[in-house]
Parts: structure tokens; C-alpha cells; sequence
């Protein structure tokens, strides 16, 4: 397989040693708003993929096996030194490339993904920075001046970017961890210790949601439609590239538009540009690149079905790049038949309500958190996603359900038939393993937990049941643990214990009331 990444990545003391200094030489790409990189991170975390049995195991390593079952996904998987942009990954992944890895697999060139520090600087846009080389191209700020697009950093450990600060002082974070890109409310203590950082390129002092993103596309209100803008204003520089089209290079900004078809027929597309400006457009089924069913320089017919289109007004870029004003038309012409099953979808793993892997059940997916789900609650025989709560109004996604205490005040979302009217009580968190590794994330180097964590098997709702919300074991750090990737993450359990690294992304609220780090 050809490399399609910019990443840096090598096997071996010398390679990493290289990749080092290679990291360390990374400088601001220029100036880029707030806005811009709270829009790159939503992109990162929202970005639609399909992780197939090719993605399962690595060529460059034949011990590899990918976490990540077979499904649809939602966010780009936390990858060991992984740093590419979105076009990048999605091709990697079409070409079955390995969906994501951990320290133990070592830094490889045939996984895909990023890890926290690529995921940041791919936020920033700006070269690859590690957790310790950060300093380099950004400044420290006092933690009362932080602002959306600044960053936690400890170095040669984990990096997370600041979004905002909830009504109850607690922070919103994007970051790479556990298993995936994902938005994050984790608490004070999860970035105890850590430094404020601010990259230098960094323009302006709030955020809004400005239009024409791939997370906030322009709506095309009625047929025919006329819109006339400049890409030298656009707030995305995202979508690289096209799957119809994949040699043509498309790295310029970018505007997205989203259309609502109500019945099939021909979707006509065209754009008009100056001299000395390359719009090119392009249709898309959903904001993974390689859902670009077709591309042109200048005007394309579309058959569509009844569904969400995306039109993407996008920069081309050679030897140089051709930004400027432009104006897309988009108008349609029925075809009089009944709609069909429409574009292509996606099935999200990991959503609210839905089966998760516990103990024996590794081959069942992770609650993830850009979906709502943070912790899996199982019993005896079965699993499913859920969420903290505060009370029955947080848990209107289960049908009947309610909040409950399933111990030590850890209240949960439930089921109708694990709630307590129902004839079920409190599941209390029994003791896990007393050694073996903890969970992926930032709590000390690879494979030097001291404690395997609570499995979460005391008696539950239905006297069988447990949650995924116990304390993992804390794990010892002995330093900087960073080579030529960026983040210093716990190692991949055995896989006896594939379901207690699971269940540590679900239990990430019990986790993340631990201690950020060891004493």
C-alpha cells in the first residue's frame, strides 16, 4: 500500500528517534480563527466511517487486531502517532488499512486514524506537534484567559482542546482518546495539572456555528437555487479530496450545502468563477469523502433519490491554489417515479440503548460518546449504552426508562425493565482484576497498571446486572513515555480483558472523577 498520509511514522529507536526531531522542527501553518478550529475538531469528531474486515488487521504488523468491530462509526479512531486529514483517512481506510491502534501495536504505517496531539494539530492546522514539542508553537496562558481552540497539555502524556465552559463551570473538551475522536465533559480533575496552552496562530477571541461546514452546511431552501460567495472567506478547509475523483487535488476552502430531495430525478449542478479562480463542485451522500459520487469543473448532472444531498463548492488546488468569488446554481428536473430507499446511510455503533461489550462479549462495540452514550450497563446475558443522569427527563431515549443509583451515588439511565417499579434494585460495581493493564487513556505508560479496576459484577437491577462505571486501576508514571508518537496512553489489555477496556470508554464519567493522574 502506497502512503497517502502526511504523518510521520517509523519502526525501531533510530525511526522514532528521527521522528523526533521531525516533530520537534513543526511550525505554524498561519493564522486560523477560533471558529476554524472549533470547526475542524467537530469535523473530526463527527466524521462518518465504515470499519470492514479489512480493517481488522494491519499489514506492516501481523500481531495487529483492530478494536474496532465491524460497523458504522461516527468520529475517527484514536490511532497511535496518527496524524492525516480527513480524505486521508477515509482512503486508508477504503484501502484496508487498520482501524485505529494503541502503544503496544508500536507506531505503524498501515493503521489509520490520529492520536490526541495529531488530532490537535490537525485542529489547528498547522504542522505535527507532540504533547512535547508543543511549546514550540504555542504560549502559556492563565487558565481564567483560556478560549475556545486553546489546549490542556502535559508533556509526553495527553493533550485535549478546550471548546468551552458549561453553565456550571465545568469544562467541553474535543480530544483523541479511549477509542476515538469525541466531544468530552470530563471535569476539572481530568486536566488537573495540565498547562493552558494557546497556538500562536490563533486569530480572534469567540466562537460562533458559521455556515457552509460539513457540521453546518447552507440549506438549499427551494429548486432553483443561486447562491454567490468567495472561498477566500470560507470557514472550512476540510474535504481534500473526492472518491468519484481521488487524484484531483481539491485542498483548497471550501463551501457545503445540504439539499432536502423529496422525489427522485436529476439533481444539475454548475458554478461560474472568475479568471484566475478554480471552483470545482461536487455531490456528496454524506460528509465522508468517499460518499463524493461525483465531481466537475464545471457543471454536473446528479440522479438522485428521495434523502440529504450535499453540494460542495470546493477549491481546486495544483502548483497553486485558485480561491475566489463564485456562483453555484442548482436547480432539478423530477423523474416522476416513487422513492426509493434513498442514499446511502449509516447505522451508528455505540448509540444510546444499544449492546455494548461486556464480560465474554468482546465482539460487541463501545458506547461512544458523540453519541450520548458513555457507559455500558449489562447483566448476565445482555448489554446496552447508556448515560449519566440526573434524572428520568435524561432519559427519555429508553422507552419507560428511569434514572437510577446503581451505587456510590453513580446514577445511570436504565432500561423499563431493569428500573427498580419494575422489580430490579441497585447495581453496585463489583471488584475487577487486582493487576493487568488499566484502560487505554492517559493514566501512565504502556502496560504499567497496577490495578485492573472495578468489572462493575455486583448485584444489579435484575440481581445479575452491573455497569461499565467502575474505577479502573491507576497505573504508574514513570515519565515520558512519548516516542514518535505524541500521546503517553495505557496499553491495550489482553484480550481476556477486552471487555474492561471497553467498558472504561463507557465508564469514561468514573473514570474521569479519578484523579487526572497519579500522585
Amino acid at each position: 500500500m502506497s502512503r497517502l498520509s502526511s504523518r510521520t511514522r517509523s519502526t525501531g529507536l533510530v525511526g522514532a528517534l528521527a521522528a523526533l526531531a521531525a516533530l520537534a522542527a513543526a511550525s505554524p501553518a498561519g493564522a486560523i480563527t477560533r471558529e476554524e478550529i472549533i470547526g475542524r475538531a467537530k469535523a473530526y469528531a463527527y466524521h462518518p466511517w465504515r470499519c470492514s474486515a479489512a480493517n481488522l488487521t494491519a499489514s506492516c504488523n501481523a500481531a495487529y487486531h483492530s478494536v474496532y468491530p465491524p460497523g458504522d462509526y461516527l468520529g475517527l479512531p484514536y490511532d497511535w502517532g496518527g496524524y492525516m486529514t480527513l480524505f486521508e483517512f477515509d482512503q486508508e481506510i477504503a484501502g484496508g488499512y487498520g482501524a485505529g491502534s494503541y502503544p503496544d501495536d508500536g507506531v505503524l504505517s498501515c493503521t489509520a486514524g490520529v492520536d490526541c496531539s495529531g488530532f490537535v494539530s490537525k485542529a489547528w492546522a498547522s504542522g505535527h506537534f507532540s504533547t512535547s514539542t508543543v511549546d514550540q508553537g504555542s504560549s502559556v496562558v492563565a487558565l481564567a484567559d483560556m478560549r475556545p481552540g486553546d489546549i490542556f497539555n502535559d508533556a509526553g502524556y495527553h493533550m485535549a482542546l478546550y471548546s468551552h465552559t458549561l453553565g456550571n463551570g465545568e469544562p467541553a473538551l474535543y480530544e483523541s482518546v479511549f477509542y476515538n475522536v469525541h466531544f468530552s465533559l470530563p471535569g476539572w480533575s481530568w486536566v488537573d495539572g495540565y498547562t493552558p496552552r494557546r497556538y500562536s496562530g490563533t486569530t480572534g477571541t469567540s466562537v460562533g456555528d458559521p455556515l457552509g461546514t460539513p457540521t453546518h452546511p447552507i440549506p438549499v431552501g427551494s429548486l432553483p437555487f443561486v447562491d454567490a460567495r468567495d472561498t477566500t472567506s470560507s470557514p472550512s478547509d476540510l474535504l481534500d479530496g473526492c472518491g468519484a475523483a481521488p487524484g484531483k487535488s481539491e485542498t483548497g476552502r471550501e463551501y457545503v450545502y445540504a439539499v432536502d430531495v423529496t422525489q427522485p430525478g436529476t439533481l444539475h449542478v454548475s458554478v461560474q468563477d472568475d479568471v484566475g479562480v478554480d471552483i470545482d463542485v461536487h455531490v456528496y451522500t454524506s460528509m465522508n469523502t468517499n460518499d463524493c459520487i461525483a465531481r466537475a469543473d464545471i457543471a454536473l448532472d446528479q440522479a438522485v433519490d428521495c434523502g440529504t444531498y450535499y453540494v460542495v463548492a470546493d477549491t481546486f488546488k495544483g502548483a497553486a491554489e485558485y480561491p475566489g468569488p463564485f456562483t453555484l446554481t442548482v436547480t432539478f428536473t423530477p423523474s416522476g417515479q416513487a422513492c426509493g430507499s434513498g442514499p446511502p446511510g449509516y447505522d451508528f455503533e455505540g448509540a444510546l440503548g444499544s449492546p455494548c461489550a461486556y464480560p465474554g462479549h468482546d465482539e460487541l462495540p463501545f458506547c461512544n460518546p458523540n453519541l450520548d452514550a458513555t457507559t455500558c450497563v449489562y447483566t448476565s446475558s445482555s448489554s446496552f449504552c447508556s448515560k449519566a443522569c440526573t434524572g428520568a427527563g435524561d432519559c427519555t431515549a429508553f422507552a419507560g426508562g428511569c434514572c437510577e443509583d446503581l451505587g456510590n451515588q453513580e446514577f445511570y439511565c436504565l432500561e423499563a425493565s431493569l428500573c427498580s417499579g419494575g422489580g430490579g434494585g441497585n447495581g453496585a460495581g463489583g471488584s475487577g482484576p487486582s493487576t493487568g493493564g488499566g484502560p487505554p487513556g492517559p493514566i501512565g505508560d504502556a502496560g504499567s497498571g497496577t490495578g485492573g479496576g472495578s468489572a462493575g459484577s455486583g448485584t444489579g437491577a435484575t440481581g445479575g446486572a452491573g455497569v461499565g462505571a467502575g474505577a479502573p486501576g491507576t497505573s504508574a508514571d514513570p515519565g515520558e513515555t512519548e516516542s514518535s508518537s505524541s500521546c503517553a496512553l495505557g496499553a491495550r489489555p489482553p484480550a481476556s480483558q477486552g471487555w474492561l477496556w471497553a467498558l472504561a470508554l463507557g465508564a469514561a464519567a468514573a473514570l474521569r472523577r479519578r484523579a487526572a493522574r497519579p500522585g
